[in-house]
């Protein structure tokens, strides 16, 4: 049985050489061409007619490489004076069928370009057009124009054809149909459609060349001998004993890091062909295991760096050893840092806050959650809302608050803390009113020691604060301007810097003049009431000038508006006022 399949193994490599060496290396073809062009829309269907040539190499029997060059002419297209060459320039696979020596059919598919020229007779100028226009011809000649146009677009063909072997050098292609696709534009008459699906026939002839050489005499060989390949590559004799391997032993660990009361699974690997008979496994030298896969556990095992190794023996291999590492983690609970942004704010202010915690093997860390001390907490954002200040001191005042974040995996809770600074601002500190006698604006002695006595002992305690003067009128007080001039003559007197006058920077007072508005605020007269004479209670009270301290950073008092600073207005002018 083993003899005939030899024999028969031999007779198909031999006819498989043969028609081999029958198949052409190559060939050349030149021919005739003929195309149906069918552009589409209103323009008519013409033909063309051509030559065109292929190389063609032939890669073994069945499969070979064509390139396809050719042109073809129209010369008038249905009337419309309009003559066209198209040159293709392709190339592609072929798949040929060599069932008989002499008649082989083909099929390919072609990729490549088109090139067209056109040039088509645009119009005919009469005979009686004016000399001035057409100096140079008689004009008894009719004259015509052409239009020329070129251009290069995508082309292939898919089709077949069958050649026929007519001498050892030489076959004759009776014919070849091929689908032709252009990507020519078809103009602004069929719109946006440039393809064309043309058909095209070609006859000619093959030129051959290469391929054929004689069939050498094969001798019969004796028969070889019987042979084995062994393990490691080496063919020994089939009675022969294969000497034993030097191999490479892998071992892996599932997880080369695990924690305190977890395992991780250990194999041993073995190249192709090799039979282990045996395995021992050892942890830090002492034995423990026996069989190709071992189970680190980490029971009764301290934190640290593990060394485990095996030992692998078999019939076909030498011994070989291999180990590994693993590494065993201690529990640690989570622990952190927390931020607040910002750090410092007024009272009412929000801030955000943000934890990170790290820890080890106890799981996943659950998103941090926050505590404060004083306020409020909505998620992840402190609002200072809450935060009681002495309502008593009318200084700012400042208060700590602790934020404290926790997170939790799945054996312990983890804290960390932050802390936000509350500010409150100093709130602005009422002085007696400077009074003034009816339709006057002086700042008489008693309204001066108000601004020079009183003032001037929050002015030194602390220089930085700010003055706000609030000018006003009663409602039978005449001028525009006198609450305006009140206010102005009141700041000449802490800002003058001479005589017995203050020497308050004018950036540092703010002058407001309502008129008869009193802006809801109360009358404050001191000891100052009798300085300006008797009247109605009403008028006196409206004739005055509102005296505020605002300690650094505190706010303007919410009844002052439209403001301005004293520099800003003609203060400077005013001197001291006597």
């Amino acid at each position: 049985m083993k003899k005939c399949i030899a024999i028969i193994g031999a007779s198909v490599l031999a006819a498989w050489t043969a028609a081999a060496a029958d198949v052409p290396k190559g060939g050349v073809f030149l021919g005739y061409e003929y195309v149906r062009f069918n552009p589409g829309g209103i323009v008519p269907d013409f033909s063309a007619n051509g030559g065109g040539g292929q190389f063609i190499y032939n890669v073994n029997g069945w499969l070979g490489a064509v390139v396809d060059v050719g042109a073809v002419h129209n010369g008038d297209l249905s009337g419309f004076h309009l003559d066209s060459t198209f040159v293709n320039f392709i190339g592609g696979p072929r798949f040929s069928i060599r069932r008989s020596k002499r008649f082989v059919p083909y099929f390919q598919a072609l990729f490549g370009g088109v090139y067209s020229t056109s040039s088509a007779q645009i119009g005919v100028f009469p005979i009686s057009t004016p000399a001035s226009v057409l100096p140079v011809l008689p004009s008894d000649v009719p004259i015509t124009a052409r239009l020329n146009a070129s251009e290069t677009k995508f082309a292939m063909t898919a089709g077949g054809g069958l050649d026929i072997k007519v001498g050892k050098h030489m076959m004759f292609r009776p014919i070849a149909v091929d689908y032709y696709l252009t990507k020519l534009g078809n103009g602004p008459i069929n719109g946006a459609d440039d393809h064309q699906n043309n058909l095209r026939y070609s006859a000619g002839v093959t030129f051959l060349f290469g391929g054929e050489k004689p069939t050498p005499h094969v001798a019969q060989a004796p028969p070889p001998p019987r042979t084995k390949t062994c393990p490691d590559g080496r063919v020994v004799n089939a009675d022969a004993t294969c000497p034993k391997l030097d191999i490479t032993l892998g071992v892996n660990a599932t997880s080369q890091e695990v924690c305190q009361g977890d395992t991780t699974p250990v194999m041993a690997t073995l190249p192709n062909g090799a039979n282990a008979t045996s395995y021992a496994w050892s942890v830090n030298g002492e034995p423990v295991s026996q069989g190709p896969n071992f189970t680190f556990g980490t029971a009764d095992r301290q934190p640290g760096t593990y060394k485990v190794a095996v030992t692998a023996n078999g019939n076909n291999f030498n011994p070989v050893s291999a180990e590994t590492t693993i590494t065993v983690k201690e529990y640690q609970p989570p622990t952190g840092t927390a931020q607040a942004n910002p750090a410092q704010i007024r009272a009412g202010e929000k801030s955000d806050l943000t934890a990170s915690f790290q820890g080890q093997c106890g799981g996943a860390i659950q998103a941090p959650t926050f505590e404060a001390s004083e306020g409020s907490v909505q998620g992840s954002q402190f609002d200072s809302t809450g935060v009681q200040f002495d309502t008593s001191n009318r200084a700012e005042q400042r208060k700590t608050i602790t934020i404290t974040a926790k997170a939790a995996d799945n054996r312990s809770v983890g804290t960390a803390t932050t802390s936000v600074e509350v500010i409150k601002s100093a709130g602005a500190i009422r002085l007696p009113d400077v009074l003034f006698p009816a339709n006057s604006a002086r700042v008489n002695n008693c309204g001066k020691r108000i601004l020079l006595e009183q003032l001037l002992a929050y002015v030194e305690r602390d220089p930085t604060g700010t003055v706000v003067l609030v000018g006003h009128v009663s409602a039978d007080e005449k001028g525009a301007d006198l609450a305006q001039q009140r206010a102005m003559n009141a700041a000449a007197v802490i800002t003058a810097g001479t005589g017995v006058c203050l020497s308050v920077p004018q950036a540092q007072v703010q002058i407001s003049a309502p008129g008869s508005d009193q802006m809801g605020v109360g009358f404050e007269a001191g000891f100052c009431q009798a300085s300006v004479g008797k009247g109605p209670a009403d008028t006196i009270d409206a004739r005055r000038v509102e005296v505020w301290f605002v300690p650094t950073g505190g706010a303007l008092p919410s009844s002052v508006s439209n403001a301005q600073s004293a520099s800003a207005l003609s203060v400077s002018g005013l001197g001291c006022p006597k």
